[in-house]
């Protein structure tokens, strides 16, 4: 294939390919995915923690998680990988015909590595000639549901996961922000995740930290960002995506008003 950005989502199934180091992927994670890395490295910051996969390497994604992604593509080469997304209307399906009674379970972590499996090799090998054609409806929901079964024989704990239904419940705010700030996403996401209405979160949060969501997390951020810059000598380009500002020039302005100077003078 040509060295240009590729993605092609056959409802669900997903073939992505970048010919340069692409910083920001999914921060919030609404369904379950099952991925395989076909060529590159990506490597997942999941609030302190780091992690860094390679080809060949199968991944489980849990829903409701927060999570960066740096996909590196190979020298001379595209990152490539396929996802599976696991909607909650093809789990509940599965889970009405399939699954037994699990009691709901919990994990830390944004992503899993599974081990090596001649059948998860084999599935996402046969789905490589559909993103050059047009896969029917039927077909696609045929192998997303095989998807399910494959993982589940891989990994038979991962039930408790995959058909947990409820929404998040609440959880220690305090702690979750302050592993959390570091991503771009919404109020509404935010009080979700911690398992509370937006009225209840900001309610809760002045309360742990006596002022308001938007003020404390800009400050964090620009704290952590000079933190960054002072102390382990990174370059303010590379920062300001990484402590959640959207843009250089928003980030760079915030920190002069913040610190009395320019980024890069620090």
């Amino acid at each position: 294939m040509e060295h240009a950005q590729l993605a092609k989502n056959l409802q669900g199934i997903v073939y992505s390919e970048y010919p340069a180091v692409q910083r920001q992927g999914e921060q919030f994670m609404p369904e379950h995915c099952l991925s395989y890395l076909i060529s590159g490295s990506v490597t997942v910051l999941n609030g302190n923690n780091t992690c860094t996969f390679k080809p060949g390497d199968y991944m489980y994604s849990p829903k409701n998680h927060l999570a960066k992604f740096i996909k590196h593509p190979p020298a001379n080469g595209n990152y490539q990988s396929i996802a599976i997304i696991m909607d909650q209307d093809t789990l509940l399906d599965f889970y009405k015909e399939h699954a037994a009674h699990t009691a709901p379970g919990k994990i830390e972590k944004a992503v899993l590595q599974l081990p090596p499996n001649v059948l998860l090799e084999n599935y996402f090998q046969s789905l490589l000639p559909y993103f050059k054609m047009d896969m029917p409806e039927p077909l696609i929901l045929l192998k997303k549901r095989e998807a399910i079964l494959l993982l589940l024989q891989a990994q038979p704990a991962l039930a408790s996961l995959l058909f947990d239904f409820t929404a998040p419940g609440k959880i220690d705010l305090e702690a979750f922000m302050n592993q959390h700030f570091r991503y771009n996403v919404d109020m509404k996401k935010f009080a979700y995740l911690t398992g509370r209405s937006l009225a209840t979160f900001k309610r809760d949060f002045e309360k742990v930290f006596h002022t308001t969501p938007n003020r404390w997390l800009q400050q964090k951020r620009l704290q952590e960002a000079y933190q960054l810059i002072k102390e382990r000598g990174e370059k303010p380009s590379d920062v300001y995506l990484d402590v959640g500002f959207e843009t250089l020039s928003h980030f760079s302005y915030s920190f002069k008003q913040f610190f009395g100077v320019n980024p890069s003078m620090v």
